[in-house]
Formats: C-alpha cells, sequence, structure tokens
C-alpha cells in the first residue's frame, strides 16, 4: 500500500462542512482561484490543520520551495504542499484547500482529498477556475460552471451563471469533478471569465465569484475588502485604458460583443 500522503494535524468536529479548492497556475488566470481561497482563509482567520504532500508531483524550478535564512544559519525550507484550512461561518464550516495545480500525480491528490471529504464529512464540494475570455472589464462579471448534480446545475443557473460548454485540454477541476460525480458528491467548479488583455491579479472577478459560491452554499461571506479592493482595481484600469488609444479601442470592441451577445431577442419584451 502506497504511504499517505494526507497529514492531518487535528480533525475538529465540523457542523455541516463544505469545502473549496483552489489552484495556482494554469486555471488560475487572474489569480481568481488562489486569490479567492487566500481571501477566505484571511478574512475567516482560518486556522491550518494540515496539508497534502505533492513535493514529488510540483516541478520545482517553476514553484520553489520557500526557505529562510537568518544570519547565515538555514533556519526552514518548506517544500511546495496543499495547505488544508479549517474555517468557521456562521452558517456552516469551511475546509478551504489550495495549492499548485500538479503537473502528474492527479489521481494521488484526488484520492487525498477524498480522504480528507470522508474524514470531516464534507456534504458538498466548490473548485474556484479562472480562465481569460474576449470580454471587457466594463461590463458584469461572467461566470460559468460544470457540476455534478442537478440541483447544483439549477442553483447556479438561477444565480445567473452559464453552464460550460468546451472541448480540449482538461484542467485538475475537471477530473476533480468527474471523480466527484462516480462517488455521488455534491460539487460544482465556478470559473470566473478574466478580460483576456487584464491577466493580472483582478480582486473585481474574485469579488463577484466568492459572491456566487456564497449564494450556492447558503454561506455569506464578508467580502468588504474586496469591495473596496475591486474599486481601486477599477480605477487603475480606467486610467491605463483612458491612456492607451488602442487598448480602448480594443475595449469599445468588446463591449460591442458582450452587449450583442447578452442583448434579448427583439420579441421578448
Amino acid at each position: 500500500m502506497s504511504e499517505s500522503i494526507l497529514h492531518l494535524r487535528s480533525t475538529p468536529d465540523m457542523k455541516s462542512p463544505v469545502m473549496i479548492v483552489g489552484f495556482a497556475g494554469w486555471p488560475d488566470a487572474g489569480g481568481v482561484s488562489s486569490l479567492s481561497v487566500t481571501y477566505l482563509r484571511d478574512s475567516l482567520n482560518a486556522n491550518q490543520i494540515g496539508y497534502i504532500d505533492m513535493s514529488q508531483f510540483i516541478d520545482h524550478t517553476q514553484h520553489r520551495p520557500h526557505v529562510v535564512i537568518e544570519d547565515g544559519i538555514l533556519k526552514m525550507i518548506g517544500m511546495p504542499s496543499f495547505e488544508i484550512y479549517w474555517g468557521l461561518t456562521a452558517e456552516r464550516d469551511v475546509i478551504l484547500i489550495r495549492g499548485y495545480e500538479p503537473m502528474s500525480g492527479w489521481d494521488r491528490l484526488v484520492k487525498a482529498i477524498f480522504n480528507l471529504v470522508e474524514k470531516s464529512g464534507v456534504e458538498s464540494m466548490v473548485s474556484i477556475g479562472g480562465l481569460l475570455d474576449r470580454i471587457p472589464h466594463t461590463r458584469p462579471v461572467r461566470i460559468s460552471f460544470l457540476t455534478t448534480s442537478k440541483e447544483s446545475y439549477f442553483k447556479a443557473i438561477s444565480l445567473g451563471l452559464r453552464p460550460s460548454n468546451y472541448q480540449g485540454p482538461a484542467s485538475i477541476h475537471s477530473y476533480l469533478m468527474h471523480e466527484c460525480g462516480k462517488l455521488g458528491l455534491q460539487a460544482i467548479s465556478v470559473w470566473g471569465h478574466v478580460p483576456s488583455y487584464l491577466n493580472i491579479p483582478n480582486p473585481r472577478v474574485v469579488a463577484a465569484v466568492l459572491e456566487k459560491i456564497g449564494a450556492i452554499l447558503d454561506i455569506k461571506f464578508n467580502l468588504d475588502r474586496l469591495y473596496v479592493e475591486s474599486t481601486v482595481f477599477e480605477g487603475k484600469v480606467a486610467s491605463l485604458v483612458e491612456q492607451d488609444s488602442e487598448l480602448s479601442r480594443l475595449v469599445e470592441r468588446l463591449e460591442k460583443e458582450y452587449d450583442d451577445e447578452t442583448r434579448p431577442p427583439g420579441y421578448i419584451v
């Protein structure tokens, strides 16, 4: 039997726990995935209760270990891993997992996640992704999803999320959703669409994604700091666009595309 890569410091009793997973790397345009989980960790004052050791599946030249050196003495070196946090809300407990999408070993990672699901009594799972899209920053944030259950599907539709339609190279989110479906675990993957010309940390998209996830999970997250950061971000982007005529024309074209796509047919009144 292979050695377990799930390491828990504690397994506290939890109230109707849900799990939220974020992956840095390819499925993290605008930092939507990693920043969402980091924001929830900080805003919930979540405690780290363990980790999943994925160091053998991470390219250390791309995601280097963290080292602490003081006065020429090596104090600590930490290898990349999936950190596991536990936070409390008024409605239910939240388990947060964040790490880099590994270059291999997806099956071992998902097995470790399901081991944690079983130990903690997790009732549902959400993974968060970010993708680049031909959309303007001046319109409502576009959010899409894929899910394993009809209940999650209809709830997501009622909240204005768009069902994903895609064929091509898969991220670990798709593999995770597929395995959740096989186990009968209610799960949904929520994706924030980031303007293709703004592949930088995007608090506006993060805030929109967490709003929807809170509604899906029936949890009220405190997003006040994100709203402030979003306002500052929008001001900086507006200034950037104003100073760049080519970028301004691109935004205008994308606005027209967005409006044409979302405008209801003329026969609907």
